[in-house]
């Protein structure tokens, strides 16, 4: 450390600076105050979390699940190549394996066989009755989860012995085996209505919350962080896992979040891509750029008074997404570490339609068309119509800088052909109350898609997670058509369809490919980065710390 202040001339000067020293490195716990030593010697995992999440209900939290699988375990996970993998399930069935039988009827029947010897953290056995209770919670009305509508197709659940689901479809669809990402224990949750579920605290905030994973509920410190121990009975034997305790900090700053890795204090953060030169060369840890699942976009809605009378006229909205410079959004703001979109779906995946072009940046045809629908630019430079000037509010979620930088950004470029954006900056569990409640005109957000596709959910009339207003059911015939299949060659060319129809109704503006800034400590063993929407710490059982 270099200090650039005056030298102290005294005794007394030097010795206060010592005891300030022998003090910082006992507070630290390890040699040369190291900030990440545990003072006991247990292997405790600091991370530098993006934002406090609102429950510990891995179906109705709106936000990553990371804390919560830490805990809870599904039939399957994601690994680091986008790939499902069992984790309370023994395989993944398939037609292949037998695991799938197609029924003269057109109906399917998928048996999925259990892990044995698997306990909740109670000490009650997990058994075939806790994945149909959880499928009972999921479907039902108001269950509050967000991709609800992908579970619709199972009618029937059936429990012939404990290590045993059969679950009966009425038809085929392709992204079977990216469901039941997490199980419900049916011994705390059974019994309630799904109401009463939903908004059962002593779950929802750790108190009562069980599950089989590695890591057992300890304290929720509102505000500050969420800790997890080790369970010492787990399922996959007694060497794991290896940490013995996590701490997962809530630092919704990403610039606070950057110093604390810079100050050396947390073994893991996500970043933002503009924070990537700044940790590339820091010594002792290792920047990993994850190849995300997600797709950063502009949502418009048609829910409120005034966001109707703007944007129902698909001209206009076309115009706006004109306005909009996203290759300087990706390359100047972004500094070139991400992609611009044009669907939803990366590049990256087989189900990608390369010809799709979301929009093209040209504010003189913006202009044109605004002018056109008799959007009028007035004295100060806002258009006008029928006394109604073109202006409207974009929803921010507080922390979120990423998303409130576009914003900005777009904010600017919309004012150059005279159009006014304000905003409202709401923290998260508010933000996600205004946004399922429709209150809202505009939104940048990002959604997550499943290693096999499906966007059904984000953009079906009535779907789950559409809170945009908007409805096209030829594009719903589509997208339901893209979901039936389990070959490869019958979705393909659905989706590339599904794409192409979403793009032409000019409803959301896709702006880029998330690549997540992942710095991992090289204390780190087994981090293994994956851009799916269960994130990389989908083998937390097998991480450990090495001791320094």
């Amino acid at each position: 450390m270099m200090i650039t202040h005056a030298r102290s001339s005294t005794l007394l000067g030097a010795a206060v600076l010592g005891v300030a020293v022998a003090l910082l490195g006992a507070c630290s716990g390890g040699e040369r105050g190291d900030p990440l030593a545990s003072p006991d010697g247990r292997k405790i995992l600091r991370v530098a979390y993006e934002r406090e999440v609102a429950v510990l209900n891995a179906f109705t939290s709106q936000m990553l699940v990371d804390i919560h699988f830490s805990m809870v375990e599904g039939l399957v996970t994601t690994d680091e190549n986008n790939t499902y993998v069992p984790v309370l399930a023994k395989a993944i069935p398939s037609l292949d394996n037998g695991g799938i039988v197609e029924n003269a009827d057109g109906t399917i029947e998928m048996t999925w066989e259990l892990q044995e010897g698997v306990r909740w953290h109670d000490g009650e056995v997990f058994t075939s009755e806790d994945v149909c209770f959880t499928w009972d919670f999921v479907t039902a009305e108001g269950s509050q989860v967000y991709n609800r509508d992908w579970y619709l197709g199972i009618t029937d659940c059936a429990a012939p012995d404990e290590h045993t689901v059969v679950f009966t479809w009425d038809g085929p669809y392709g992204y079977y085996a990216g469901l039941f990402e997490a199980i419900l224990p049916e011994h705390v949750l059974g019994g309630m209505t799904t109401e009463e579920n939903v908004n059962y605290t002593p779950y929802n905030r750790g108190d009562e919350l069980v599950g089989t994973g590695p890591f057992v509920f300890d304290e929720w410190r509102s505000g500050e962080y969420i800790r997890v121990v080790r369970n010492e009975d787990y399922w996959r034997g007694p060497e794991v896992p290896a940490i013995e305790e996590i701490v997962w900090s809530f630092i919704p700053d990403s610039n606070t979040r950057l110093n604390a890795m810079k100050a050396r204090q947390y073994h893991y953060a996500r970043l933002e891509p503009t924070h990537v030169e700044e940790v590339r060369e820091l010594p002792g840890y290792t920047t990993h750029l994850v190849s995300s699942n997600t797709f950063m976009h502009l949502d418009l809605s048609l829910n409120t008074e005034r966001a109707e009378t703007l944007f129902s006229d698909p001209d206009v909205r076309r115009a706006v997404f004109l306005a909009i410079d996203r290759d300087a959004i990706a390359n100047q703001l972004m500094e070139g570490t991400v992609r611009v979109a044009d669907t939803p779906i990366n590049p990256t995946s087989p189900y990608h339609n390369p010809d799709v072009v979301a929009s093209r940046y040209d504010p003189d045809e913006a202009r044109r068309l605004l002018d056109a629908a008799g959007w009028v630019e007035g004295p100060d430079g806002i258009r006008t119509k029928d006394g109604q000037r073109f202006a409207f509010t974009m929803l921010n979620r507080a922390g979120t800088a990423d998303r409130i930088a576009i914003a900005q950004v777009i904010q600017a470029q919309l004012k150059q052909v005279g159009v006014e954006v304000d905003f409202r900056t709401l923290e998260s569990a508010a933000w996600t109350q205004t946004w399922r409640s429709f209150d809202w005109e505009a939104v940048v957000s990002a959604w997550f898609l499943p290693a096999d596709p499906s966007f059904t959910g984000l953009y079906s009339c009535g779907g789950p997670n559409n809170m945009t207003g908007f409805c096209d059911p030829e594009l719903d015939e589509v997208m339901r058509a893209s979901d039936r299949g389990l070959a490869f060659e019958t979705r393909k060319p659905v989706l590339d369809e599904a794409q192409r129809r979403l793009a032409g109704d000019a409803r959301m503006l896709p702006i880029y490919y998330n690549v997540i800034p992942e710095v991992v400590s090289e204390r780190v063993v087994g981090y293994e980065g994956s851009g799916t929407n269960f994130g990389s710490f989908w083998n937390l059982w097998e991480w450990d710390l090495r001791v320094q």
